[in-house]
């Protein structure tokens, strides 16, 4: 088994540029303080709080911590692309896709859990990955327009 919450908090703070007094001075805590509430239970009473442990990532920029609640909970953290300057369209065609493929990845697993296909989860496979090729279609469609509708005005 993989290390635990307390486990991936620890080593990010420890790990951190300067140690735990350099990112301890940036969340307003003693040194001494944050090493106490990231310790593993045996050494101490004291604990990291959510909102500390949320700023201890943001500020470390070490998702480990994040990545470990995930793989406990049965998920997975997939970073997000800035998308400041995207149109409503093209983030709700990444949306979609996100989505769809979410669709494969459960219909695969659940296909694969004993070992064998049957008919019916090869077809829904199939049919799940349609969904996914047919959104990420619709996504170059709309980037062809897009492309071509910059070049007209251009010229």
């Amino acid at each position: 088994m993989g290390m635990n919450v307390l486990d991936t908090l620890y080593h990010t703070v420890h790990d951190y540029d300067g140690g735990a007094e350099a990112l301890a001075q940036r969340l307003g805590k003693r040194g001494s303080s944050l090493c106490h509430e990231v310790r593993p239970p045996a050494g101490s009473t004291a604990k990291a709080g959510l909102l500390d442990a949320v700023k201890i990532m943001e500020i470390s920029g070490d998702h480990r911590t994040l990545h470990v609640i995930n793989a406990q909970l049965g998920y997975m953290a997939v970073r997000l692309p800035v998308l400041d300057q995207a149109s409503e369209a093209t983030i709700s065609h990444l949306a979609a896709i996100s989505r769809e493929f979410n669709d494969v990845v459960q219909a695969a697993a659940i296909a694969a859990a004993d070992g064998q296909i049957t008919d019916n989860e090869l077809a829904s496979v199939q049919r799940q990955s349609g969904e996914l090729i047919a959104s990420v279609h619709s996504l170059l469609g709309d980037f062809v327009q897009q492309n071509a509708k910059g070049k007209r005005d251009a010229g």
